[in-house]
């Protein structure tokens, strides 16, 4: 894996029901194209929601391409901690989780465990280990792929914004 060869992903944990196939078509349209470009490396965060999504999709379509190949940058070994606490919510989540995580090419541990900067730690491993991001950031700035936008816009990678074409769609 090198930078040049590498796209991360990040989004949002909740997306709008109305919007997942839309999302998801348009992740799967931005890796082919990535992988048709040179890209073979996709790393995704392990969070519920939009990277899960990603995930599912760049599993899916290293089974069709050889060249493409999932790698989670999860923040600690010990993430998943308190999914379960959530409720009845947390245990597909866990279960999908456990199968994308067996399904990777490779899984970088940032930390060995959780602290109160490991999300961080991990949004700027991912910036740093790419050079195309793609993303599903509506604008809030109080977020984790807020952050991990603005990582990207500040480091000069490539940005294609999910969420962005969605709108301009609606819009017309």
């Amino acid at each position: 894996m090198t930078r040049l060869n590498t796209c991360c992903f990040t989004g949002h944990r909740t997306l709008p029901r109305e919007d997942i196939s839309a999302i998801e078509n348009k992740v799967r349209h931005a890796i082919r194209l990535l992988a048709s470009c040179g890209f073979s490396y996709f790393l995704c965060g392990g969070a519920i929601g939009f990277d899960m999504l990603a995930e599912r999709v760049i599993a899916e379509e290293a089974k069709e391409n050889e060249n493409v190949h999932l790698v989670l940058a999860l923040p600690c070994r010990d993430q998943t901690g308190n999914w379960l606490k959530a409720g009845k919510d947390g245990t597909e989540p866990l279960r999908e989780y456990m199968r994308l995580k067996a399904e990777a090419a490779a899984v970088i541990y940032v930390n060995d465990f959780y602290s109160d900067g490991c999300m961080k730690e991990r949004n700027q491993f991912m910036v740093d280990n790419s050079t195309f991001c793609v993303a599903y950031y509506n604008g809030f700035v109080r977020s984790g792929a807020g952050q991990t936008y603005r990582m990207a816009k500040k480091a000069e990678i490539k940005i294609y914004n999910i969420c962005d074409v969605i709108k301009s769609t609606e819009n017309k």
